[in-house]
């Protein structure tokens, strides 16, 4: 086995391909393997690096080698900045007393640090290679799919009855995380099916790409996650815009515009978990307008952006301090909201959380950041950069997506990947390993 691979992985775009192919199928399910997969992308940068030392006639010692890694990361702004999203809750530590939260939440946030790092010494892969990664990601979740709607049919009474308590229906991880990276495979692979991709050329290969994306797609309202439905409408939404300002097509955008209003309408009538959770959502909201909840629900959500607002605006600059969050939370929710005080959460907006923890200075800093990978390069014109970014501004706005380690990989990998990928699909680069 170990000779097969060598004999496969013979460059270091070779295993760029094959650890971003693990990296995509382990963040669904294995969070060993999604480390494995981070650090063996290390592995491939130095390989890399090594590479061009050689090539420019220097030695390749590991000296020479680190140094050239960190001197192509300065060298490349927008990477650079990305760390900052590990240095500003790091340095809430002088003002935080709660020191173990702290350590908890840098941990989670230091592959902002070490992927920033590793992509600016990665090679350039093939348009083909750049492709196979986003089909394996729709492979995979297609398989998950199915096996999760046969647990679906299996149990259905009993996930309806959950998701008009509040519980989701069971998926690999977080919920959340999944729909969001199902509202990335059905858009990229959606992307490959309109630009005719050569792994899809037959006629029924198109059709069976396109019956896989139209399952998908209902799917995603099956499992009727509000966040992932609302990511995936919005980047419809802003492909559309995109469409109509590029072709002025307005007889197609109009279809286009119906069938995104009518697929809404269409899945509540005929998805009963859909419909559980929608009057689960009103049922909740009354709840909050009553002062009556005290459960984990959108009513706490609410009650959590409303602390979290009034830690920033009693400490405006630099917050409470990262570790301070979840016993500033309890204390001011028990001043605010006694019928919440049954384990608080905290603020269910990223923006909201930097602010409660890093204040104003660190909400402009984090801002420089998410905004950083725009620059730089020709990817802004790529499709799949610009559209991922619109589904990451919806999660922050209902979730604080960054703060768990699939939220991370999610925002990070796809971020990075995109805009390597753009490389090959505007300029492709003669260089690249066609394996």
């Amino acid at each position: 086995m170990i000779r097969t691979l060598k004999s496969y992985v013979q460059s270091p775009a070779d295993l760029t391909f094959l650890l971003g192919g693990l990296l995509v199928i382990s963040m669904t399910f294995s969070p060993f393997l999604l480390s494995v997969a981070m650090w063996g992308l290390a592995a491939a940068a130095l390989w890399q690096t090594a590479n061009d030392l050689r090539a420019e006639g220097r030695a390749a010692r590991a000296g020479n080698v680190l140094a050239r890694i960190f001197s192509n990361f300065f060298r490349n702004t927008p990477l650079l900045f990305l760390s900052l999203l590990l240095l500003i809750p790091a340095a809430s530590f002088f003002w935080s007393e709660d020191h173990h939260f702290w350590l908890e939440r840098v941990r989670v946030r230091i592959p902002f640090l070490v992927l920033p790092l590793i992509f600016s010494s990665l090679p350039v892969l093939s348009k083909l290679q750049y492709r196979r990664i986003v089909y394996l990601l729709l492979l995979t979740l297609f398989i998950i799919s199915i096996g999760v709607g046969i647990n679906f049919a299996l149990h259905a009474k009993t996930i309806i009855d959950d998701l008009g308590h509040g519980r989701p229906v069971p998926v690999p991880r977080h919920h959340i995380r999944f729909n969001l990276m199902l509202a990335t495979g059905i858009l990229a692979s959606g992307w490959l099916w309109l630009k005719k991709d050569p792994l899809f050329q037959r006629s029924w290969e198109r059709g069976l790409l396109l019956g896989i994306l139209l399952l998908l797609f209902a799917f995603i309202h099956l499992l009727s996650v509000r966040s992932g439905i609302a990511a995936l409408y919005l980047a419809l939404l802003f492909t559309l815009a995109r469409f109509v300002l590029r072709t002025r097509q307005w007889k197609i955008a109009l279809i286009a515009l119906l069938f995104l209003l009518i697929s809404p309408v269409a899945a509540y009538y005929a998805l009963p978990s859909l419909q559980e959770r929608i009057a689960y959502m009103i049922w909740d909201w009354q709840q909050y307008q009553q002062n009556a909840g005290d459960n984990y629900s959108d009513a706490e959500r609410w009650i959590s952006l409303k602390v979290g607002l009034k830690m920033w605006t009693d400490n405006f600059w630099i917050g409470v301090g990262v570790g301070d969050l979840p016993s500033e939370i309890q204390r001011l929710v028990s001043q605010m909201f006694p019928a919440y005080t049954h384990d608080p959460r905290l603020p269910h907006n990223q923006f909201i959380y930097i602010l409660a923890g890093s204040g104003m200075l660190g909400l402009i800093g984090s801002l420089l950041a998410f905004a950083a990978p725009f620059f730089g390069g020709p990817h802004r014109r790529f499709y799949l950069f610009a559209v991922f970014q619109v589904m990451v501004f919806l999660s922050f706005m209902v979730e604080y997506t960054i703060e768990t380690s699939i939220g991370v990989a999610w925002y990070l990998f796809y971020t990075l990947w995109f805009r390597k990928m753009a490389l090959a699909e505007l300029d492709p680069p003669p260089q690249a390993s066609q394996h």
